[in-house]
């Protein structure tokens, strides 16, 4: 394990391995009897699953440090944590974003202060950014936006207020840079409003907390199966069009996926409160059979259909 994660560029060792694997960061080895009395070995069954958790705990750490969150970005990308330690784990790292996005702000008016400093300093920041500038947008114009998005996410008790520079700036980031004349009936003041109760209700800070502390068990593993799919169905299409995939793109996925799968999970909760959740199952297995049916019998996926994360 130490010297095929080497080879992809993971300096590891086997003390660094043993220490994940004693954190819960790889599973425990398996133990396979060598025959009477001559005592048993130890080993990881399915290998090349095993290396990709390896290779996902390593772009982890080498983004965050702590082993204590790399737990948590496991279970986002995927891989099988305890449930206990996911939830206690997820209800402490949205905690931890509200606090250092509010700062010591406490009443409605301090939050509100706080969130128009932050989302005028994203606005910036994202117009700076090289993948933002390609998208042909005057982002410090959807400045409003941002700010009302950011108060009904992290202000415990926002008042909505959508005047008309919330709906241009809106309008701006649907038509992605045309002027909002060019579509009036795109979106108007009520539709927005409509949007913001939503989140409020359904993708706060306190909305998440309350629905993630309130699901099962079991909620909570049906969810998780269920990205995993997701997560089977991006790779399957993407060897069906890209052919074999590169090993960069590969971390590209995984760390994707460690970043948005907190949301994407949280969503399929969600769905299933909704009671789509059978629904969407349905969908998913549809699309399970019938991807790798449109894989040629003479092409090669770098990653066994079992095997897939």
């Amino acid at each position: 394990m130490v010297a095929e994660l080497q080879s992809r560029g993971y300096h590891v060792t086997e003390r660094q391995l043993r220490d994940w694997r004693a954190k819960g960061l790889l599973p425990a080895l398996n133990l396979r009897s060598r025959g009477r009395g001559r005592g048993v070995v130890r080993h990881w069954g399915d290998k090349e699953r095993i290396l990709s958790q390896a290779m996902t705990v390593c772009d982890f750490l080498d983004r965050n440090g702590r082993a204590k969150w790399a737990l948590l970005g496991l279970w986002f990308a995927g891989y099988e944590v305890k449930l206990e330690t996911v939830r206690g784990l997820w209800l402490e790292s949205l905690a931890r974003t509200k606090k250092e996005w509010l700062g010591s702000a406490l009443s409605n008016e301090e939050c509100e202060d706080a969130l128009g400093d932050l989302s005028n300093r994203l606005a910036k920041g994202m117009g700076s950014a090289p993948w933002a500038r390609e998208l042909d947008l005057d982002w410090e114009k959807l400045e409003p936006f941002l700010n009302e998005t950011l108060n009904v996410c992290f202000n415990p008790a926002p008042e909505i207020a959508v005047d008309d520079e919330v709906v241009d700036a809106a309008r701006t980031l649907i038509l992605r840079g045309t002027k909002p004349a060019a579509r009036p009936g795109t979106m108007g003041r009520e539709d927005l409003e409509k949007w913001f109760v939503f989140i409020q209700a359904n993708l706060s800070i306190g909305a998440m907390r309350n629905l993630i502390s309130a699901v099962t068990n079991d909620e909570l593993r049906t969810a998780h199966n269920r990205w995993s799919s997701v997560l089977m169905i991006i790779r399957l299409l993407s060897s069906i069009h890209g052919g074999a995939i590169s090993e960069s793109l590969i971390q590209i996925g995984r760390q994707a996926a460690m970043q948005f799968g907190g949301l994407c999970i949280f969503g399929l909760l969600l769905v299933d409160r909704e009671g789509k959740g059978q629904w969407l199952d349905i969908h998913l297995e549809e699309a399970r059979k019938r991807i790798p049916a449109t894989i040629a019998p003479n092409s090669q996926l770098e990653t066994p259909l079992d095997k897939v994360v």
